[in-house]
């Protein structure tokens, strides 16, 4: 009885464990596309300049993205741990 209760505890002590080491994760922040960027770019642009032409919304857009692509603003990945 007491090798059944000590197993379901090291089970139940075992999953805490390894939530608490995928929470750490970056995956609950979306990846978005080039597609996804730009068609956010245009709205807000549009929104912010109405009498703007397509043509100079999507050159704006183009180069905002880039300059993402350039900087980004995520961290460089840790460096491995040395084991």
């Amino acid at each position: 009885m007491r090798a059944l209760i000590s197993a379901v505890m090291l089970a139940a002590l075992t999953g805490l464990g390894v939530r608490a080491v995928a929470d750490d994760t970056n995956t609950d922040r979306p990846v978005e596309s080039h597609k996804q960027m730009m068609k956010e770019c245009m709205a807000k642009a549009r929104a912010a300049d109405s009498a703007a032409s397509i043509e100079d919304l999507k050159k704006t857009c183009r180069e905002k993205i880039k300059s993402y692509d350039a900087h980004p603003s995520e961290t460089t990945p840790p460096p491995a741990n040395p084991g």
